[in-house]
């Protein structure tokens, strides 16, 4: 599958709609798709008719998480596993990077890394059938994806922290209550009113929205801390309960984690 077919683009006006598109495998971080959403990315800031720019999900899946097909690969090379977060950070932080407002529109369910990507854009809105959490947990796994620093910019660390120990999902109005989402649109006219939406925003000042987004960049979020939490889930990655977790994941049945810590 060549990097278009994982990401489709459509244009309308000043707003450029990028879709994972690996509905199958309800749009799981593939590095294929990654390497396709930072180029689709690229190529959006440098187009000057490009003035918002929407990432959402094909079929029922908003974004799923890292590809554990892929990621069961690495599980013995720590070295490989941190190579992958480093090309989620450059993407991710892309978004946050780029003077022009990406919103995050999700259509479905938003698990793991799927919700790093939903929190590397500056807000993200809703389906009143999505679903959204962290779920590192469940796996024996930690954010890699600038998930531990976006989520408690977003929410708090008390929040954050019940989120990710947890592993729970939230539903859509769940996650706009505790200021996760800021909009929810119904199923039925979900990207119509994201293109409505995003068109207006489009109408603004180009010039403007870049200051604005600069001005309230998230202070929590520092290169540092995203490196700190890189390191330890290339650690944990590659260690006896991220294994586990996985392991349980393919053959359907809970998790038996042993780690300890004192």
């Amino acid at each position: 599958m060549s990097m278009a077919d994982v990401l489709t683009q459509e244009r309308r006006g000043g707003v450029a709609l990028l879709t994972l598109n690996r509905p199958e495998q309800m749009n799981a971080l593939s590095g294929e798709l990654v390497a396709a959403l930072g180029e689709a990315l690229a190529s959006c800031r440098a187009d000057a008719d490009v003035r918002v720019v929407v990432i959402t999900g094909g079929g029922r899946a908003f974004c799923a998480g890292a590809d554990l097909v892929e990621a069961a690969t690495m599980t013995q090379d720590s070295t490989a596993f941190r190579e992958l977060l480093m090309s989620w950070k450059a993407v991710f932080s892309a978004m946050d990077a780029s003077p022009k407002p990406v919103i995050a529109a999700v259509n479905g369910l938003a698990l793991a890394g799927g919700l790093e990507l939903a929190l590397s854009a500056d807000f993200m809105v809703a389906s009143s059938s999505a679903r959204l959490g962290d779920v590192h947990a469940n796996f024996g796994l930690v954010p890699g994806g600038g998930g531990s620093q976006r989520l408690t910019d977003a929410v708090g660390s008390r929040a954050a922290r019940w989120l990710m120990f947890t592993g729970e999902t939230l539903d859509a109005e769940q996650a706009r209550s505790l200021g996760l989402v800021h909009e929810v649109f119904a199923a039925e006219t979900f990207l119509d009113d994201v293109w409505a939406m995003a068109t207006k925003i489009a109408s603004r000042s180009a010039t403007g929205l870049a200051f604005m987004k600069r001005m309230s960049s998230p202070r929590g979020v520092t290169d540092d801390g995203l490196d700190l939490e890189i390191n330890a889930a290339a650690h944990l990655g590659v260690g006896p309960d991220a294994r586990e977790g996985v392991a349980a994941f393919g053959e359907k049945r809970s998790p038996r984690f042993t780690s300890v810590v004192r």
